[in-house]
């Protein structure tokens, strides 16, 4: 009797040893032991995040700025008495004096080659217009990589998630067995890849929409000061 309860001491139940095992996993071997397609999606997902993260930091101080210098040199322009106060102002930087500069250029090309008649109006709007879209261009670039990453990583993420659910499914027919410790680190896999996909798409969504709204307010303050600056041009230059 002493011998078979020494016995019963020396070997632990199974069920035990399995929870103990099962207790031992963390997030990261979970990751590291995961199936190779599951780690590919994982990267790529993770690829996305670092991306869109970069991108954001970088569009929040870009619109800032322009939208601070745009507002600035707005209230300056507004405020001067004549063009030739503009030109000297110290600060030329931001979307609006962009504008203003090719205006300018537009007017000393056109006094030079004497041009006259109501075609003279219609070039300069044409070439502020050309200044205006390549300034959008600079608001807009890199965003459309933002709304990719929110359409496309949930669906990522879907597809690490069903393949860690097939995976499991397969285990189970290979080993005859539906207990937690079978599944369990499959399903877990699974689920970090819809976490992740997740992860990824929401501030990429939120930060897209956050910045096309802020590009929205720039196109409209410059299509106003183009307007403005084509009637300040016609008064005092003389084109």
């Amino acid at each position: 009797m002493n011998i078979l309860s020494l016995l019963a001491q020396a070997t632990p139940p199974p069920v035990i040893e399995a929870e103990t095992t099962i207790a031992d996993q963390s997030f990261w071997s979970l990751v590291w032991d995961a199936d190779p397609v599951v780690k590919f999606t994982l990267l790529v997902l993770m690829f996305l995040s670092v991306v869109c993260w970069a991108i954001i930091f970088y569009k929040y101080k870009q619109i800032k700025q322009a939208q601070h210098h745009s507002q600035s040199f707005w209230n300056f322009f507004a405020q001067s008495k004549s063009i030739q106060d503009v030109l000297n102002l110290a600060n030329r930087t931001g979307p609006l004096y962009e504008i203003f500069s090719v205006g300018m250029q537009m007017v000393g090309q056109l006094k030079s080659k004497g041009n006259t008649g109501n075609g003279k109006r219609d070039y300069l709007i044409q070439k502020l217009a050309q200044a205006r879209e390549e300034e959008i261009y600079k608001l807009e670039q890199y965003t459309p990589f933002l709304a990719t990453t929110a359409s496309a990583a949930p669906f990522i993420g879907l597809f690490g998630t069903v393949w860690g659910i097939l995976t499991a499914f397969w285990t189970i027919g290979k080993e005859g067995s539906t207990s937690l410790a079978t599944v369990g680190p499959y399903i877990s896999e699974a689920l970090i890849a819809t976490a992740i996909g997740l992860a990824a798409a929401i501030p990429a969504v939120i930060a897209y929409n956050h910045f096309v709204h802020r590009t929205k307010v720039l196109v409209k303050m410059m299509d106003l000061f183009s307007d403005d600056l084509i009637l300040k041009i016609e008064e005092e230059a003389a084109v």
